[in-house]
């Protein structure tokens, strides 16, 4: 007689029900528990980044502050401000305390979940009152970024800019408090005259004199060019929107040519190109050249790395320079080789010809780190060996292409 399988189930299922209700019991009774260690924490801290303060009062954060602002305290001496940000992990909640002038008092870490070693030692360096942000206000303030913990120390820079801010906003001032990318999509949409479309950053194929960048409207209702500190919109049908504000033939050829740029596939790569690092190469119609890569970084270096490598593309000019970079995914460890994914790293490669790229290092050694601090070589990451050896690698392998591809008349 073949056997019932119902009863197993209601057991099993019966374990899971017990199970699930443990766990809300258990958290029902931990969350209260937590909250309260915090608050407390939070309570002895505030004379510690405000000594001077007395009569400390909870005030009422609203949309109007800083999205990482959680908490305010208004004192006779000058206010405290809570925030919750993230650094290595979520839930990095700092103490900034801020006398009447408007001056930093000094800081304080009440919880964290940083269990890296390198940003635990963060810490202690910026907190009390000998903090290194002592003294700033909102007009000098400057964000001390610690090598080996750039997330935490970005981090807490970002709360603290964020306290300023709450305190002009606490005192009847008016602060931007948007975030970088919600500047630039506001002034993209300004420039077009459009309101709520996002803008897409051209990844660069034709080197463009005078131009900053280009945003692309997603709704391909039109570009915005930025020139400096000016952002000028150019409609899908090549009217400029605020031709008073640049050049407007300038702006005009620059559109022209952005236009103009379509990429055809170099179907044959030339023998000796190096395929483990170059895996597609194009090139436009004035005779430029762009390149996908793969670089073998920290994570696809090891037997224990999870095999993900890093995806770059790269274009380069007809006379050998470097137009545009862009590191389009990566699973590089965080707070150390992930820097390869900011602007302000793959931008430093701009310009570059071959000669200005060097290798750091030619035989990356897992047991030593070979990058130091005050090394200037375009695409060195401090304490990231294996991530600068393998991004540098790659780069100089797509010039490789590039004198390959331009000896051999560039054949598509």
């Amino acid at each position: 007689m073949k056997k019932s399988n119902i009863m197993p189930s209601i057991v099993l299922g019966a374990i899971c029900l017990i199970v699930g209700l443990l766990l809300s019991l258990i958290n029902s009774v931990t969350a209260p528990i937590i909250e309260e260690a915090q608050n407390a924490a939070a309570n002895a801290a505030l004379a510690i980044v405000l000594p001077e303060g007395k009569n400390f009062d909870e005030i009422s954060i609203d949309e109007s502050y800083p999205a990482v602002i959680t908490k305010g305290y208004k004192a006779d001496g000058g206010f405290v401000f809570q925030s919750s940000v993230t650094g290595k992990s979520s839930g990095l909640i700092i103490l900034c305390g801020i006398n009447s002038d408007g001056k930093i008092v000094g800081t304080k870490v009440i919880a964290e979940q940083e269990t890296d070693s390198y940003d635990a030692n963060v810490f202690p360096l910026v907190e009390g009152t000998e903090g290194k942000y002592k003294g700033m206000d909102i007009d000098n303030f400057e964000p001390w970024l610690v090598s080996g913990a750039t997330l935490t120390s970005r981090a807490y820079g970002e709360a603290v800019k964020a306290s300023l801010q709450a305190f002009a906003i606490a005192n009847g001032g008016s602060v931007d408090v948007r975030t970088p990318e919600q500047i630039l999509q506001d002034n993209c949409n300004e420039a077009l005259g459009t309101t709520d479309v996002k803008f897409t950053k051209w990844f660069a194929t034709e080197s463009l004199s005078g131009i900053d960048a280009v945003y692309t409207a997603d709704d391909n209702s039109g570009r915005v060019f930025a020139v400096g500190e000016s952002f000028i919109g150019v409609k899908a049908d090549g009217t400029i929107v605020n031709a008073g504000s640049a050049d407007a033939a300038a702006i005009t050829a620059a559109n022209t040519a952005v236009s103009a740029s379509a990429l055809t596939e170099i179907t044959s790569l030339p023998e000796g190109v190096n395929t483990k690092f170059v895996k597609k190469a194009y090139v436009t119609a004035s005779g430029n050249y762009v390149f996908d890569l793969e670089a073998t970084g920290y994570q696809a270096m090891f037997d224990y790395g999870n095999g993900t490598v890093i995806k770059i593309k790269l274009s380069i000019s007809a006379d050998g320079k470097i137009i545009d970079c862009l590191t389009v995914s990566h699973d590089e460890s965080k707070g150390f080789g992930d820097a390869c994914a900011t602007e302000e790293y793959y931008d430093q490669f701009r310009g570059a010809s071959d000669a200005d790229i060097k290798l750091s290092v030619t035989s990356p050694n897992a047991q030593q780190d070979q990058i130091p601090d005050e090394s200037v070589d375009k695409g060195a990451i401090s304490s990231a060996t294996y991530t600068t050896y393998g991004y540098q690698k790659a780069v100089k392998e797509a010039f490789a292409a590039y004198n390959s591809l331009k000896s051999n008349g560039g054949d598509k």
